[in-house]
């Protein structure tokens, strides 16, 4: 029976953890899933949602429409998905004391409790656990660099183990000791076990429904910077919120990457090929025909398509260790010992605890035999199985049974990682566990520079803080980058270093004179990083009224860089990245670009152009870019096609017509609205939102200074 005094449980949930020994019925009607947030983890090359129950991603398989974006995009900005669900298990065998669960089990069957929700994952069961109100009560799930997502007050408690809640000077339950933060960004959140919504809906009748008295709180940790921008960290802390000891515990990793998701066309998305590295505690895996079909329709190649996986650093238990290891194909072989349990109590039999698998070659709960021989498959000579090609795989590592008594907590970490290829998400898992090794303390480049850009005819001028940057005692010089496509890649020029991951070259580099210079030589493995030539750091600029900055004051110095290798009416992002000389331990580190360039930081975002028109007389000036308009040119970045009105005064009406002379769209410009001031974009939309033919298509343009027309053609 749990005892829990009202001062140490909100009311509403007392009734929600339910006596052992009560009838089903008394539970009660109200869902505690309206409490249930989302948030988004976009500071580094990973973007994803999560919420406040411990789902990580929800690409959802089930039902695409209900799918929610980012899923583990990457990298970030690049509208590429590779997540379905990401979540954590805790499952235990019958029989447990009767306060150790809740519920009714009448057929004496296994528990087993996920995050994931039904509809996103190879999971045949409703949500398991729910957010306290304390995690629902702000906007979002709650994150250290959104506080509008806190709630009003962060308890003092948890709410049902009573343990308390440690707030650091930032006012944030930070991970680190007195509450303070270890990673650049964090998410906190708190749930327990219960029924879900399935039982709800069913009346709150029915026999063998049951959870695990359980209490978990879920935390990512995410870190900028050039080692550290692959991966997330997730840690999970299991307690035991009954009153009876819950024996012969297991709680694992439920890691589902789908290479690529399904709405991406079928049949391509079902070529995946799945990897477990024995001594990483790493599952992975990747497309495995090299072809695949993005969402705007174009085609992707092996080398355009990452890897991705999950990676154990810490189990729960008494080694913590992964203990089992088990990979199935969500379609294929349900409700066997090969495939998916597809029930609870079949997915703790054969996933969670992996009893009977023929892919386990010797019995050890490690599946590493998929070609049916009897003999553990090694991949590349090294401690790695893969499984063959087929459906959208799912894997799950699990610990050891152990038993977790009343008021014990118990903690699993584990990081979501990417790469470009194998080798670089080898690479990154092994950042990630040094990480973890070294107490969450990142060796860190100089300060990143604070930016801002002016933009003009052709030219951008960028300019950035300097003082604190050029204080860190390594600190060498500058790159600065350029992208014309959002951010997804950083130049026209790129190379692959020893680890497999690709670098691009940058527009400029400047760095100090001080006989640091060429190649990393230290260390063999990061002789690609260039130090540049002593060419000296950029001109430093006062800052005058004529320069029109808002983050920097008349009187302030700067550097300054200015690019005229730019096309009007093009938007840009630039990055300026502080590098240092390197420690001997680790080569040269760099800054890596902020994903949201709207906020102070070493990233901008532009578009350059000529201030708008300003007589009459200069209409004349009026250009349509590009005309014609060529699917695929320069202008198409992504899969956003545009065409721009360029030269325009602050105010205009543009009219679109087809070939027959029939309406087909208005814009309506306004400089004091638009990315630029003198551009007005035409997304090939029609008034109904829908793509143009192509053909001939002619404008009208009237102003307070005139009226003109033109004439473009469309090549798609």
């Amino acid at each position: 029976m749990i005892r829990l005094s009202a001062s140490r449980l909100p009311l509403i949930l007392l009734g929600l953890l339910v006596l052992a020994s009560s009838a089903i019925s008394q539970f009660p009607t109200e869902n505690p899933m309206v409490n249930q947030r989302w948030n988004i983890f976009e500071l580094n090359k990973i973007s994803t949602v999560f919420n406040n129950t411990g789902l990580i991603c929800d690409g959802n398989e089930q039902n695409m429409p209900l799918a929610r974006e980012p899923s583990m995009e990457y990298p970030t900005g690049s509208g590429i998905q590779y997540g379905t669900s990401i979540g954590v298990v805790v499952g235990a065998p019958y029989p447990q004391l009767a306060g150790a669960w809740s519920g009714n089990n009448t057929s004496g069957l296994p528990y087993l409790d996920g995050t994931m929700d039904e509809g996103s994952a190879a999971f045949w069961s409703e949500e398991h656990f729910a957010p306290y109100p304390e995690w629902g009560s702000g906007p979002r799930a709650p994150m250290s660099n959104d506080p509008e997502s806190w709630p009003d007050e962060w308890p003092a408690t948890l709410p049902g183990s009573g343990r308390a809640i440690q707030v650091g000077s930032e006012g944030w339950p930070g991970f680190g000791p007195g509450g303070e933060r270890v990673a650049e960004v964090e998410s906190f959140a708190a749930a327990y076990g219960w029924p879900g919504t399935d039982y709800l809906e069913g009346g709150g009748t029915g026999q063998d429904v049951r959870w695990l008295n359980t209490e978990i709180t879920a935390r990512g940790l995410a870190w900028s910077g050039s080692l550290y921008e692959d991966f997330i960290v997730w840690v999970y802390t299991v307690e035991n919120i009954g009153t009876d000891p819950i024996t012969d515990l297991r709680v694992g990793v439920h890691s589902d990457f789908g290479f690529l998701p399904e709405f991406y066309a079928a049949p391509y998305y079902d070529d995946d090929r799945h990897y477990y590295d024995t001594n990483l505690q790493l599952a992975y895996g990747s497309d495995d025909n090299g072809y695949e079909i993005n969402r705007g329709g174009a085609v992707l190649s092996a080398d355009e398509i990452a890897w991705g996986g999950s990676v154990v650093l810490r189990m729960p238990g008494g080694d913590h260790k992964v203990h089992t290891y088990d990979v199935f194909h969500f379609w294929q072989a349900a409700t066997t010992p090969a495939g998916n349990g597809a029930s609870m109590e079949l997915y703790y039999k054969y996933n969670l605890v992996n009893q009977n698998d023929p892919q386990d070659s010797n019995g050890d709960g490690i599946d590493d035999d998929f070609d049916g021989d009897g003999v553990p498959d090694v991949q590349n000579g090294g401690p790695g199985y893969a499984l063959e090609s087929g459906a959208d795989g799912v894997q799950v590592m699990g610990s050891a049974p152990f038993t977790l008594n009343p008021g014990e907590i118990d903690t699993l970490i584990f990081a979501t990682v990417m790469g470009d290829n194998q080798s670089d998400l080898l690479t990154n898992a092994r950042r990630a566990k040094g990480l973890y090794e070294n107490n969450w303390q990142p060796l860190t480049p100089p300060p990143a520079p604070v930016m801002e850009a002016k933009v003009d005819d052709r030219e951008v001028d960028l300019y950035w803080s300097y003082q604190e940057t050029e204080a860190d005692k390594e600190f060498e010089g500058y790159k600065i980058y350029r992208s014309s496509d959002g951010g997804v890649t950083w130049g026209s020029q790129s190379f692959t270093d020893f680890d497999g991951s690709v670098h691009y070259i940058p527009i400029a580099q400047y760095d100090l004179e001080d006989n640091i210079k060429g190649n990393y030589s230290t260390l063999p493995e990061y002789a690609w990083f260039y130090l540049g030539d002593d060419t000296g750091l950029p001109n430093l600029h006062v800052v005058t009224q004529d320069d029109r900055l808002d983050l920097f004051s008349v009187g302030d110095t700067v550097r300054a860089f200015t690019d005229r290798d730019v096309t009007n009416g093009l938007e840009y992002r630039f990055y300026v990245a502080a590098y240092d000389s390197g420690n001997g331990i680790y080569g040269p580190l760099e800054n890596t670009p902020a994903n949201n360039p709207s906020l102070a930081n070493n990233t901008v975002k532009v578009v350059p152009h000529i201030p708008g028109a300003a007589t009459a007389s200069e209409l004349s000036s009026i250009r349509v870019v590009p005309n014609p308009y060529v699917g695929g040119n320069a202008w198409e970045m992504g899969n956003r096609r545009e065409i721009q009105f360029t030269h325009l005064p602050d105010n205009a009406t543009i009219t679109i017509f087809n070939a027959s002379g029939e309406k087909v769209r208005t814009l309506e410009h306004n400089a004091a609205t638009a990315k630029a001031s003198s551009i007005a974009v035409w997304n090939l939309l029609n008034d109904d939102d829908q793509l143009v033919a192509p053909g001939i298509y002619f404008y009208h343009l009237k102003c307070d200074l005139g009226e003109t027309t033109g004439k473009m053609v469309l090549i798609l």
